[in-house]
């Protein structure tokens, strides 16, 4: 009798569940974590299993490869870098060298894994695709340049170059047209970032870890973030800090020059889970519900229902915006 085959799994974890568990009650998997999601404006109790994840998110849809081959990538991931998360909730601290290149290896996946990644990535394609389009179709020579360079016959249905021009003008530019890509479109590009820009980026950072011993730091379902001038486009090179929490008692820091460590105080970690709250696409993560934060006055709260991004959007100076 042929073995039974395990049945799919078709919850994939963008957020795993050996990193969820560093912001519970326990530092376990199956201890309680509380969710907060600031679009639906929801609370409630969850464990790491039935968080930060989609349904077949992960999930290939070319017929000639395994259609859960990036799950199980990610799997073989989180097996290398689960102890040193464990590790580090019940021994807070500064990571070792050896932990440290694990945690940004993890933390440059990470980044690439989660929803907040796909509309980024998939806005640079439309502008980098527009931009193309645009400069092909600056005469008839050279979309037929284009073309001959593409493989596509002149003479191909909706190939000439009025019709495209026409197609430019009356969708593209006025926003009817948006791009669309398959799961590992985004998987493939995902880590191809990681290898040439990502993780060089992080390794090539000063980190320091900042360490709350009351264990008040919160996650989210954005947990690489960067910070810097508010007039201009952020990046892995360009941001003045990248943050990452590795659990509710260590947050990691990575800046291009060496600077001294801060105070750690209640407000100080309180200022971190604003830019936590600011920074998250819906879902926050946290071993108690009413954890700390500082409104957009600057008054340390509790009660997250009174966060609104809108608030805080309308309180910088204009010349910030």
């Amino acid at each position: 009798m042929a073995p039974t085959k395990a049945p799919e799994a078709r919850a994939h974890h963008f957020a795993p569940q050996c990193w969820l568990a560093g912001f519970t009650e326990t530092g376990q998997k199956a201890a309680r974590l509380w969710v907060t999601d600031l679009k639906k404006r929801k609370q409630w109790p969850s464990s790491p299993h039935n968080a930060g994840h989609r349904r077949d998110f992960y999930r290939v849809s070319d017929p000639k490869l395994d259609p859960v081959a990036f799950e199980k990538a990610f799997s073989k991931i989180e097996t290398v870098v689960a102890p040193i998360l464990r590790s580090m909730y019940e021994e807070p601290r500064h990571p070792s060298d050896e932990e440290l290149v694990d945690l940004l290896s993890f933390a440059a996946i990470l980044y690439v894994r989660v929803p907040t990644f796909r509309p980024t990535v998939l806005k640079m394609a439309d502008s980098i695709h527009r931009s193309l389009l645009s400069q092909a179709l600056t005469s008839p020579a050279s979309w037929a340049k284009t073309l001959k360079k593409a493989g596509i016959s002149a003479d191909r249905p909706g190939a000439a170059y009025e019709d495209v021009l026409e197609f430019e003008r009356k969708v593209i530019k006025t926003g009817q047209y948006s791009l669309s890509a398959e799961n590992e479109w985004y998987l493939l590009r995902g880590f191809k970032a990681v290898t040439d820009a990502i993780l060089p980026s992080l390794t090539a950072r000063r980190w320091t870890a900042v360490v709350s011993e009351s264990g008040s730091f919160i996650g989210s379902d954005n947990p690489i973030v960067m910070d810097g001038p508010r007039d201009r486009m952020i990046g892995f090179k360009s941001a003045e800090v990248v943050f990452f929490p590795v659990n509710r008692h260590v947050l990691l820091y990575g800046t291009n020059t060496l600077v001294r460590p801060r105070t750690v105080t209640r407000r100080l970690i309180a200022e971190h889970n604003s830019f936590t709250m600011l920074t998250a696409e819906e879902h926050l993560y946290s071993h108690v519900p009413d954890f700390c934060w500082l409104d957009e006055a600057g008054k340390y709260q509790t009660d997250w229902k009174l966060f609104s991004k809108e608030k805080f959007q309308l309180h910088q100076p204009a010349s910030a915006r």
